[in-house]
């Protein structure tokens, strides 16, 4: 199955299930056909059959007997429409699940394609979510409001053909009348759908506060400080907000709607009223009669509620395609899910010349004019206020940006000539808002070599980031998993979280080696210690550390101290010290820490 970059309609719906499940969507319009036809016009039919005849057989003018064939055939449709009903709805289950099964993993292919820039950008990240969220819910609320429109439809030209057959002004009168009803469950449907929209910012925000709630990661605050009560209330003024917006549309709508219908009715009743004069001088059965009425107000109740929950189901599909076709045209990166190269490249020299960037939302450079160049085997430090641009050149560096200006050199080669899968080989990094896999710890090590993670060498690495106390505690040791999501699973704590992090990066065959104040939830010393071991054990490698605490920078070979997007100081600890600068002024602030 495959979503290609076009624009999406509605009736695209059907192609998508039709890739899905084609024999279950085509037996499930068919069946609901037959289900339709069967529950009105020969319904109507059967009852007038089955009327008549015990009509007749009441005035002794034929045998008891012959009721037994009307009587089977009405039982006979009543049974086979429930039946029909049943496996519809089997076969819409099965629609659901071969959806599941083959459109899921291509959204999630989608997903993790995307070009970074609209992950961390704020209205992308929000349609992201927006389609995202349940996908197959969508498509077959779309597809079942779809069945149901047309079912109408076919109940209505059914209906009609029937009550022509018999008597044409009734007919004519109910198309008059239908034709507004149809208009008015149109706007109904739109207004209830934008009705939603509007109440989609109070639901969001009801959903954050329940996760603050009941989620197990402020659990321990919302213990110590008690705002259960607070947020609780905050909850139930937005659940409220939500809740009325669309109250109040749903009511305008649905008064609007029952006084039409109750029109309809009336209208029904007079029809009714009317063909009593045929009954009586035979020119219309008294089950025929019967039969035509019922379908006639069957047909009103379709009208007055049935056809405005398809519209709206209809227009809600519709928003939904639109999104989809925003989100499938979002770019993205070819090499987003390759692999790392087996064997990396070495890293020679590392170049920024003049570089300049900004990220998709902001008119800030957060690099401007950046130049500066790094040397294998060689250890860096990166310093410098909060928002001066660190983390950015990190990002830079491993190609999750591309659009800067400038010129990124790796050997002398622009960065962005270089497959992703080069890239990734090349360089590992352990960011501040590192990830927590809720898997094995041996897994959560074993991922940063892909190239061999059925035997990965672990001790080093396991020794090295402090883990050996942290794995002699657990239940299952290295095998035991993480969390509370998978069975057996124990919990650990942020700090032994961030030296998992370190281990994975460390068990990486890249060259280069960057730590993104990891070890931020660290006290300064431990900090300070982790740095000094990594120092060591990365001795004749190239590493990059960025903190803006400044107790490890004095193990680096250089410094480079970035403000304003700049390098704006460049030298040893001790040269820095010298020049009384930026970097002086912040190592003397923070000495007492290392002290």
């Amino acid at each position: 199955m495959t979503l290609s970059k076009r624009t999406y309609k509605v009736i695209d719906l059907l192609r998508l299930i039709a890739q899905a499940s084609p024999i279950c969507m085509m037996l499930n319009i068919i069946l609901s056909i037959i289900h339709t036809i069967m529950s009105t016009a020969i319904m109507a039919l059967a009852t007038a059959n089955f009327v008549d005849t015990a009509t007749v057989i009441l005035k002794g003018e034929r045998p008891h007997d012959d009721i037994y064939i009307p009587l089977f055939l009405l039982l006979l449709v009543l049974g086979v429409n429930t039946t029909i009903g049943a496996v519809v709805q089997l076969v819409g289950s099965r629609i659901n699940l071969n959806l599941q099964r083959k459109l899921k993993p291509v959204m999630v292919r989608i997903h993790a394609a995307l070009e970074f820039k609209h992950i961390e950008n704020a209205e992308s990240w929000e349609l992201i979510s927006r389609v995202s969220r349940d996908p197959i819910k969508s498509i077959m609320d779309g597809f079942g409001a779809l069945i149901q429109f047309m079912q109408i439809m076919i109940s209505v030209v059914s209906i009609l053909i029937l009550i022509v057959a018999h008597v044409w002004w009734a007919a004519i009168t109910i198309i008059a009348f239908s034709t507004p009803m149809f208009i008015l469950s149109t706007w109904a449907g739109k207004k209830n759908y934008q009705a939603g929209r509007e109440a989609e910012k109070f639901n969001r925000r009801t959903e954050y506060l329940n996760e603050v709630l009941t989620g197990r990661d402020a659990v321990d605050e919302r213990t110590l400080f008690g705002y259960g009560n607070n947020v609780s209330k905050r909850w139930q003024e937005q659940y409220e907000a939500g809740r009325i917006l669309q109250l109040k549309v749903m009511a305008k709508t649905f008064i609007i709607l029952k006084c039409s219908s109750l029109l309809l009715a009336l209208i029904a009743l007079l029809i009714a009223l009317t063909l009593i004069s045929p009954v009586v001088s035979g020119e219309l059965s008294a089950g025929m009669y019967m039969g035509i009425v019922s379908v006639v107000f069957s047909l009103i109740n379709q009208l007055g509620w049935q056809m405005s929950w398809a519209l709206e189901h209809i227009s809600k599909a519709g928003e939904y395609m639109r999104d989809l076709s925003a989100f499938i045209m979002l770019n993205d990166d070819e090499g987003a899910l390759s692999e790392p190269d087996i064997e990396p490249i070495s890293l020679n020299m590392l170049e920024f010349r003049n570089v300049r960037f900004r990220y998709p939302s902001s008119e800030r450079y957060i690099l401007d004019g950046l130049s500066f160049s790094l040397q294998a085997g060689r250890h860096y430090a990166f310093v410098g206020k909060n928002g001066a641009g660190k983390t950015t050149i990190t990002k830079l560096i491993t190609g999750l940006y591309k659009d800067y200006e400038g010129e990124i050199l790796i050997n002398g080669k622009e960065l962005r000539q270089y497959p992703a899968s080069t890239l990734k080989a090349m360089f590992s990094v352990v960011y501040q808002d590192f990830a927590k896999y809720y898997i094995s710890l041996r897994d959560n090590i074993a991922i940063g070599n892909l190239a061999d993670m059925t035997a990965p060498c672990l001790t080093d690495v396991i020794k090295f980031a402090g883990l050996d106390e942290t794995i002699a505690e657990l239940k299952d040791g290295i095998d035991t998993p993480l969390g509370k999501i998978l069975e057996g699973g124990q919990d650990i704590s942020g700090g032994q979280w961030q030296r998992i992090a370190i281990a994975r990066s460390l068990n990486s065959r890249a060259p280069v080696k960057m730590l993104d104040e990891p070890t931020s939830a660290l006290d300064p010393i431990s900090e300070s210690q982790i740095y000094s071991e990594f120092e060591k054990l990365m001795e004749g490698k190239t590493t990059v550390l960025i903190s803006h605490r400044l107790g490890s920078t004095k193990l680096a070979d250089e410094i480079l101290v970035i403000d304003d997007g700049k390098v704006i100081e460049r030298g040893t600890h001790d040269e820095l010290m010298g020049q009384n600068g930026q970097y002086a002024n912040m190592f003397e602030a923070q000495r007492g820490w290392y002290q």
